[in-house]
């Protein structure tokens, strides 16, 4: 080891080995550990927890001031994997006293008999009505947070240059295409390529179905009935067929646009190799570093021809388990939080959280950007939607939209296949192995540091763990696994953070004091890793061990009783081997070895020879 790891250890040495040889006994018990980040009991206040999967600090700190009485807790996964997780939470019926969802998750899976019903609330009525989606009955689920917009850009200047004037309607949007593409630029073209994180031709689709169907209350109806598993026509996909179909005819969809990645479809406006394309403000902001100035127009519908924006934003909801008797305390204060939600002051402050453009709310002002213009009369008429998705039908859709568009299939056969889907429903996902009952946050840690030792072959391993209000430690995700069925997806949202850059893992051998050390010290984030110091103590997963934390302890008093996990002791000045995920602690603490081993293989190949996975509740003792 080199030196200066040396010293790490050495503030803590004396007191760990003492640790190590006798342990101390717990305080008192009761920790919960899926809240780990947050005192455990605060009689004064009432405890919401908000699940959300993008931090809110701008609105919980807001509240903090304005509901003294209430502490707002952020159950927050800040992973890529974010609508596998919301499927998992809502599937098991696992999430807060408010739910914030990504409107493009809302058709994933059907919540309606898990929210509270709030059409007899009086903040809906402080939205456009557009923006809220209510059913046959009149029913609310979700109100709006700010609002967000996937629309048409196009490159301002070159149009001011060549004369060309923003379409404002279908078939003008159509003619002016065909315009373009014949100076030698294309005039209108959209990602239909196909990435590892997402179906650009199924979200394409989705598009035109939004725009053709959506934008009517029986098509919302239809949609609705197609996602709570409803026998219904298929014939509002085939609207969205044949708005595909005239887009090819006047070569605004082409088969090489499905070799185009959409970063290289930016890359082509920022060059003016294409003068209409579509996306988010964000990628305005990106192109507009480039010199050109590019705005917003809006999408177009054919069924009505006019100018219509998808609304990206977030929604906000209340558990139905409110409603249970002796929750009523809990209602009451989940409504008025409801309330400030629905409120401009509210809204703005979740968009200073990152959740949207503008506020949502009637009459809120339209910010004074230039890239706005072409879409304000459509954000002050509300003429805004959500996108469906038609996930039941992606072993369809997935490849035919592709044999579509080359001239391979048409659309009947394409949606024969998908009705068939509705009527037998859709093939089983396959099943890696089984867990045989829920598992905490930390189990779920517990368990990834299992597949991580047995896959290095190391005596242990440890692994940071995600706690509530948004801290992830290094290669942390907050995240569990539920009784049922482990699968695919189920082993990439617990141990993939990002999609394409899986998590490595590293190996190396310590004593049995710094060991402890380490454990003593505890987990630690990119930021605090960065900073040099933590924000309070974060306790470790770990396999191969048993061991009690003191979670509100000083440094040195930590951790107790700690053995091996055949029960003997664990030897001060004895070397062992532990496994870990790279960048779990600060650069230069350890000469530790690439083990070539990514956290995600790991826990399929322990999942697939396993077979059966229960949680170990005694290996850790939590107390306060």
């Amino acid at each position: 080891m080199k030196d200066y790891k040396k010293s790490f250890f050495m503030a803590l040495g004396m007191l760990a080995a003492v640790g190590v040889i006798a342990g101390c006994s717990a305080k008192t018990a009761g920790v919960d550990e899926n809240m780990l980040g947050i005192p455990q009991t605060d009689p004064e206040r009432l405890t919401i927890t908000v699940t959300c999967n993008s931090g809110l600090d701008h609105f919980a700190a807001a509240v903090e001031e304005r509901f003294p009485e209430i502490r707002l807790v952020q159950d927050c996964y800040t992973g890529q994997y974010r609508i596998s997780e919301h499927i998992a939470r809502i599937g098991h019926n696992d999430f807060g006293d408010i739910i914030m969802v990504k409107a493009g998750h809302i058709p994933k899976i059907d919540m309606s008999d898990q929210l509270m019903d709030l059409s007899t609330q009086p903040f809906p009525a402080n939205f456009n009505a557009s923006a809220i989606q209510s059913d046959e009955d009149g029913h609310i689920a979700l109100i709006p947070g700010p609002l967000s917009f996937n629309c048409n850009i196009y490159n301002k200047t070159l149009f001011e240059e060549k004369g060309w004037t923003v379409p404002e309607d279908y078939e003008g949007l159509l003619a002016l295409s065909q315009k373009i593409d014949q100076t030698g630029i294309r005039g209108f073209r959209n990602c239909y390529f196909d990435s590892a994180s997402q179906s650009y031709q199924i979200y394409q689709y989705s598009v035109f179905s939004a725009l053709d169907t959506l934008t009517q209350v029986e098509g919302q109806n239809w949609h609705n009935k197609l996602m709570a598993g409803e026998a219904v026509s298929l014939d509002p996909m085939e609207t969205a067929f044949q708005d595909m179909r005239r887009m090819m005819e006047i070569g605004a969809v082409r088969v090489e646009d499905m070799s185009v990645p959409f970063n290289a479809n930016l890359e082509a406006m920022a060059g003016r190799e294409v003068a209409i394309g579509s996306g988010e403000i964000d990628h305005i902001r990106l192109l507009n570093t480039g010199g050109d100035e590019f705005c917003f127009m809006p999408h177009f519908s054919m069924t009505d021809g006019r100018g219509w924006l998808l609304n990206l934003g977030y929604f906000f909801g209340a558990n139905k388990e409110l409603k249970q008797p002796g929750n009523e305390k809990k209602r009451k204060a989940v409504m008025e939080l409801l309330e400030f939600i629905a409120s401009e002051e509210g809204q703005k402050l979740l968009v200073e959280d990152g959740l949207g453009m503008m506020p949502a709310t009637l009459g809120a002002e339209i910010p004074e950007d230039p890239v706005l213009e072409q879409i304000s009369t459509q954000i002050e008429s509300g003429r805004y939607i959500m996108r469906p998705t038609y996930d039941m039908f992606t072993s369809v859709l997935g490849t035919e939209i592709g044999a579509f568009i080359r001239g391979e299939t048409d659309s009947k056969t394409i949606l024969d296949r998908c009705s068939l889907i509705l009527e037998q429903g859709p093939p089983p996902v396959q099943a890696l192995g089984e867990a045989e009952a829920d598992f905490t946050i930390l189990q779920t840690g517990c368990l990834k540091a299992d597949a991580l030792r047995a896959a290095a072959g190391t005596d242990i391993a440890i692994v940071g763990v995600s706690e509530v209000n948004g801290y992830d430690p290094a290669g942390g995700v907050r995240t569990k696994l539920y009784k049922g069925a482990v699968t695919e997806d189920d082993v990439a949202r617990i141990t993939q953070v990002r999609m394409d850059t899986p998590l490595m893992s590293m190996s190396v051998s310590v004593t049995g004091n710094e060991l402890l050390s380490l454990l003593e010290y505890g987990a630690t984030s990119e930021k605090e890793q960065q900073d040099g110091a933590v924000s309070r103590f974060h306790p470790f997963a770990v396999s191969g061990l048993k061991l009690t934390y003191h979670l509100e302890d000083d440094e040195g008093k930590r951790v107790s009783d700690v053995t091996r996990e055949d029960g003997s002791k664990l030897q001060p000045d004895a070397l062992y081997t532990i496994s870990y995920i790279r960048g779990a602690f600060p650069e230069g603490k350890f000469d530790g070895k690439e083990t070539g081993i990514a956290m995600t293989d790991a826990l399929r190949d322990y999942v697939e020879e396993k077979k059966s996975l229960t949680p170990d509740a005694k290996r850790i003792r939590l107390r306060m």
